[in-house]
Formats: C-alpha cells, sequence, structure tokens
C-alpha cells in the first residue's frame, strides 16, 4: 500500500508548482525542467536525472517485493 501511495506523491508536479514559489524549494521533477529548453534540450542530463529520480521507489520495490506481490495475489485466492 505505501508503495502505491508514494509513487504520485514523488512524482507530483503541478501541486508544488503552485504552491512552492522558491527555487531552492523546488522538487525534483520541477527541477528538472531547467534541461529543457525551448530550442535546446540537454537529453542525456534529463534522462540521467529521470533515472535517479525513480531511484528511490525502484530500490524500495526490490527490497520490499516479497511482500508487495504477496499483498497483491493474497485477495485472487479462493
Amino acid at each position: 500500500m505505501a508503495i502505491q501511495n508514494a509513487v504520485p506523491i514523488w512524482n507530483d508536479f503541478f501541486f508544488p508548482l503552485v504552491l512552492i514559489t522558491s527555487d531552492n524549494l523546488k522538487t525534483l521533477p520541477q527541477g528538472l525542467t531547467v534541461f529543457v529548453g525551448e530550442f535546446t534540450t540537454d537529453w542525456g542530463v534529463l534522462f540521467t536525472g529521470l533515472t535517479l529520480a525513480a531511484l528511490p521507489i525502484t530500490l524500495l520495490y526490490i527490497a520490499l517485493s516479497k511482500q508487495f506481490i504477496s499483498g497483491i495475489t493474497q485477495g485472487a485466492v479462493k
């Protein structure tokens, strides 16, 4: 349950965009928008940042995958 609730919160973009005005307090997805320009985009740095942003949730899933899968399949058994 924690993984499924954490992913949307971790990747939230719009809510912090509206509420946070300081550049020092921006979330990671908002900070990565710096690398997207009108005419050029630094794809290497952007994809590296996106990979690092997904890393904590991925590691959490790997560490708890046994419990995660057993929780999902628990209701499928009659």
